[in-house]
């Protein structure tokens, strides 16, 4: 602190440091933070030093954010880091003006609670390419050839990819039906959950082994896969973003993924899938005593799932060289 004038007085230079307590209070938070601040020896008012005051104000907003659970500086530099993109250009993406998350990051100002959320989700891959799919779509796809853009949506992927291989094959087969989506063939989350539930079924059924080792739960809505509703429970009911990843299956297991997109994905939508879904016994049975609009987190019985696909093999001669006759099955059940 130098060259500090008392506007009272005019006393330069003459001061003292002094402990004082602030309240800081407002929107989701409140709190006393012990401070010190210089006061004139002549006359004892407070004198203003503004290098000393911004320092208070970031420790401040540190303890605001922490209260009101807002993204840390440190967090949104993780996810800068993690997609190879500047400042300038992920505040672009968002919509935002090109300096608002440099201000956050240093601290001038602290994003609202629905800002925070927004960047805090990109650490989920899955948001981040649906964000970038998005500003393609606005710009008619003339960002793709931004080198910048190119770059981000490179490791966006190769995010997935890594999200996969930390968390299961499930999500390897959620990004090989990804991948196959177009505008004309979106899916939803609620699809995708028993698109997931189909392949299981049919891969025990077909090659003799469960593809994932995930547990499925008998919800209201049909078969789900609790993981997965929490990687993607912010989509809700729009379209799931296109991914471009590369997943490894064998030919047996490639051939389980074309099945059920040729006699489920690209027939039905979401609502038919869960009405085929809880029209099958192992997902009553799981339900047994739940009554039809109470959420349940009983889980829908493997073994029950293997006595009932090997019983509609039988009645409607579905086998591994002949899977035509599935559409009589579905005919008949929905």
């Amino acid at each position: 602190m130098e060259n500090l004038v008392c506007f009272e007085c005019g006393c330069s230079n003459n001061y003292e440091t002094r402990e004082i307590k602030r309240l800081y209070e407002g929107q989701g938070y409140r709190f006393y933070k012990n401070v010190q601040v210089p006061f004139c020896k002549n006359c004892g008012a407070p004198l203003y030093d503004e290098e000393l005051e911004t320092k208070i104000m970031e420790e401040a907003n540190e303890e605001i954010r922490k209260q009101r659970n807002i993204i840390s500086k440190e967090e949104m530099l993780m996810i800068l880091e993690k997609y190879k993109i500047s400042q300038k250009f992920l505040s672009k993406l968002l919509g935002w003006g090109e300096i608002t998350l440099t201000r956050y990051i240093n601290k001038n100002y602290t994003p609202s609670k629905e800002n925070s959320d927004r960047l805090r989700g990109l650490d989920n891959p899955y948001n981040f390419i649906d964000l970038l799919n998005s500003m393609s779509e606005k710009t008619n796809n003339e960002i793709r050839k931004d080198k910048a853009f190119i770059k981000a949506y490179k490791k966006a992927n190769e995010e997935i990819e890594n999200f996969a291989k930390t968390n299961g094959k499930i999500y390897s087969v959620i990004n090989w039906f990804l991948a196959q989506t177009t505008e004309e063939t979106s899916i939803t989350h609620l699809a995708l959950q028993k698109i997931l539930y189909f392949v299981q079924c049919w891969s025990i059924s077909f090659n003799h082994k469960w593809i994932f080792e995930n547990e499925c739960q008998a919800w209201i809505h049909g078969a789900v896969y609790p993981e997965v509703y929490n990687t993607f429970k912010q989509f809700k009911y729009h379209s799931l973003p296109k991914v471009e990843t590369q997943e490894f299956f064998d030919s047996n297991e490639i051939e389980l993924l074309e099945f059920v997109k040729k006699y489920y994905f690209d027939v039905y939508n979401a609502k038919m899938l869960e009405t085929i879904c809880h029209a099958e016994t192992p997902y009553i049975k799981a339900r047994t005593y739940v009554e039809k609009d109470e959420p349940s987190t009983e889980k829908i019985s493997k073994e029950e799932i293997m006595k009932y696909y090997t019983s509609i093999m039988h009645t409607y001669h579905i086998a591994v060289d002949d899977k035509e006759h599935v559409k009589d099955y579905l005919f008949q059940i929905k």
